[in-house]
């Protein structure tokens, strides 16, 4: 089989800049703080106390029997951090499909994207995570006439 000089030199070319291209759109979604999951399990809690105490938790009772409210994490689920408390290694974290923020220990986040389940790298845009819009002000634009 023959391959043109052509061809040759397309596939080059696109074997070096789609991968550059999307190194850029990844970077630029963690600078707006988008994150990916690294862990599998019960690793997101809606209480902060919960997820600072998740190291100190016995061996013999299971995270159900002990937290109220737990939600998994998945290996390459993409979430969007809110908030961090560095003193604590702990981010708040928006995700898809949840109503509230969860905490989360920050050494389960990844600036590098993880694949997920199936292969894929998950976008803020298949994500369906809620992010926080302006919210109109009461009584601003209310005519006082």
């Amino acid at each position: 089989m023959k391959i043109s000089v052509f061809s040759l030199t397309i596939l080059i070319i696109v074997g070096i800049l789609l991968p550059t291209a999307f190194a850029a759109d990844y970077k630029d979604w963690v600078a707006q703080g988008y994150r990916w999951s690294s862990v599998s399990g019960l690793h997101a809690y809606r209480n902060k106390d919960d997820a600072k105490n998740e190291r100190s938790r016995r061996e013999n009772k299971s995270v159900s029997e002990e937290v109220r409210y737990a939600y998994y994490l998945r290996p390459g689920k993409i979430v969007f951090v809110v908030a961090t408390d560095a003193a604590d290694g702990l981010s708040q974290i928006r995700m898809g499909g949840i109503s509230s923020d969860l905490w989360t220990p920050t050494k389960y986040l990844s600036t590098r994207p993880v694949r997920n389940a199936v292969g894929k790298i998950e976008t803020p845009e298949t994500a369906g995570i809620m992010l926080p819009t302006a919210s109109a002000t009461p009584g601003l634009n209310s005519g006082g006439r």
